[in-house]
């Protein structure tokens, strides 16, 4: 009788745990998908301005091409990270203000 009893005891904990802790991945996925919902609808308001329009701003001011680019919410509204590579080729990251343009900081 203990022996059954133990035994669904760690069945009914084992239930628990699967049903109360999310598959992995999932929170992440839904998060990511909701920021790109977020990042087009922004972009439809004109919260932000496009990619290419930041794109040739921050190439005519820097004097490099961008290689790589991420958008992303922060506590100052949305923001665009950029890879640059300038004339003498050594690659920098720029933070740029989504909204404006501005460059926020170089690193």
């Amino acid at each position: 009788m203990k022996r059954i009893l133990g035994i669904l005891f760690i069945s009914l904990i084992w239930a628990f745990v699967w049903l109360a802790v999310p598959p992995v991945g999932s929170s992440a996925a839904f998060t990511a998908a909701q920021e790109h919902d977020d990042a087009r609808e922004a972009l439809k308001r004109g919260d932000i301005l496009p990619y290419s329009k930041i794109k040739k701003i921050v190439e005519s001011q820097v004097g490099g091409k961008v290689v790589g680019q991420k958008l992303r919410r922060t506590n100052q509204g949305w923001q665009y990270d950029l890879r640059v590579r300038p004339e003498n080729g050594r690659v920098m990251v720029l933070v740029v203000d989504a909204k404006t343009g501005a460059i926020v900081s170089k690193r």
